[in-house]
């Protein structure tokens, strides 16, 4: 190969949701020139790194390599190829939300890490990093107005990522067709904001989550950290959590105040007080321009949500809600059959997985998210217990369609090429798992 002969038909080079990521990649027989051609600089991403998956590694003999490419070492038979030319590649997205979801709140990532993972991702072809920045167990962002949500909250002061750092991720992320799309959970997984702002906190007796939807300093902290992402952030999407939320007697109906305040405003049921608080930060979401993402269970406790609120399905394969939230005209991402943290779930078990398998509109379904919860990796064993299992979940996204192995071409010979790239992933200097 001499040349790459690049064609981008657009010159907008914004990322956003849905961009596209179609190309057409050719190798002709006779010709040295490899020819792509894509609607934006982004599906020019994805044909290269297709393009590169073509290479083959290795000590070959050359009168054998069709396309044989020399490596300029100077040593004999030193050689990539290039495999079954002619070939003509026409290639785009089944689904156009491609994620996996990182935890950084159980154990610190460090920085590095995130960015090997942001390369891992793209050979992956993945384009979204939804960054689950906070959790109960800890607070690791410096916001640019609250730095001590990280002094006090994070592991250690080493243990923190600076607006700086994030900003880094961001334009890596970027470079690589990767959205990141950063979610601060609330109003529940909130115990490490009780370490530097106890006056937002429930107190049940002592400050603890969730946080305290009745007091007016509980808006003024909501919205001063959804200004600082928004700031940082510039992806149209926000994820804004809201699962997981003690409803029952545990904690807002010990907090005598809290009480006080539901009887003065007629509410009967605690249900309707996460109803108060979700409708006003959605409130400050909207003024932000910003896209809410929420978890099922804002949806399904029917609370009063806006109409372009995506609802992402996290109870394993939930037909029920998944049909329920598409018949309501919501658009639905899926992360229920990826839980990564499954150490029991193979590659198998995840490729498996259709989220177009239901019944109703098919097309609010806008892909999903493999999600790696924090509680069994730290910067140790990261890549080796997401990697090549997520690449199940990937190649879902990226391809959909059927997943029958008995009928479908590309089910039937995923076993060899998913053991296959991930020898690549190993031979690029990530460490992928057996």
């Amino acid at each position: 190969i001499s040349s790459i002969n690049i064609i981008v038909e657009s010159s907008d080079m914004k990322l956003y949701h849905n961009v596209p990521e179609d190309y057409k990649l050719v190798i002709l027989e006779d010709s040295d020139i490899v020819s792509l051609k894509a609607s934006t600089v982004f599906g020019i991403l994805r044909g290269l790194e297709t393009l590169g998956q073509l290479l083959e590694f290795g000590w070959m003999d050359t009168s054998s390599s069709p396309m044989p490419i020399n490596t300029g070492d100077g040593a004999s038979g030193g050689i990539f190829c290039i495999r079954d030319i002619p070939l003509f590649i026409s290639d785009a997205p089944s689904y156009p939300y491609r994620g996996l979801m990182i935890d950084t709140a159980r154990h610190y990532l460090p920085l590095n890490l995130i960015l090997d993972n942001l390369d891992v991702m793209e050979m992956n072809k993945m384009n979204v990093l939804h960054w689950h920045i906070s959790d109960s167990q800890s607070f690791p962002y410096a916001t640019s107005s609250f730095p001590e949500l990280a002094t006090k909250g994070a592991y250690h002061p080493k243990r923190i990522y600076t607006v700086k750092d994030v900003q880094t991720v961001i334009r890596a992320a970027y470079l690589r067709g990767i959205r990141v799309i950063p979610e601060i959970d609330l109003p529940g997984h909130t115990n490490a904001i009780a370490k530097s702002h106890p006056e937002v906190m429930s107190h049940c007796p002592n400050p603890s989550e969730p946080i305290n939807p009745t007091v007016p300093e509980t808006y003024n902290f909501v919205e001063t950290i959804y200004k600082d992402l928004n700031d940082v952030f510039p992806d149209d999407y926000i994820h804004v959590g809201g699962d997981e939320v003690e409803l029952s007697e545990k904690c807002w109906l010990n907090d005598t105040s809290i009480v006080e305040w539901m009887k003065l405003h007629n509410m009967n049921k605690t249900v309707e007080l996460y109803e108060y608080f979700e409708t006003r930060l959605l409130k400050i979401v909207a003024n932000m321009h910003k896209i809410p993402i929420v978890w099922q269970e804002v949806f399904n406790l029917n609370l009063t949500i806006p109409p372009n609120t995506i609802i992402d399905v996290w109870k394993g394969f939930d037909t029920y809600t998944i049909q329920n939230a598409t018949n309501k005209n919501f658009q639905v991402i899926l992360s229920g059959c990826w839980y990564l943290d499954h150490l029991d779930c193979s590659w198998q078990k995840f490729y498996e997985c259709d989220p177009r398998n239901f019944t109703g509109n098919t097309d609010l379904m806008i892909g999903g998210h493999a999600s790696m919860w924090g509680e069994h990796v730290d910067s140790s064993n990261f890549i080796s217990r997401v990697w090549p299992r997520a690449s199940a979940a990937a190649e879902r996204l990226w391809l959909g369609g059927n997943t029958n192995t008995t009928t479908s071409p590309a089910a039937k010979s995923i076993a060899d090429r998913i053991h296959q790239f991930r020898c690549r992933m190993v031979l690029q200097g990530f460490a992928a798992g057996p």
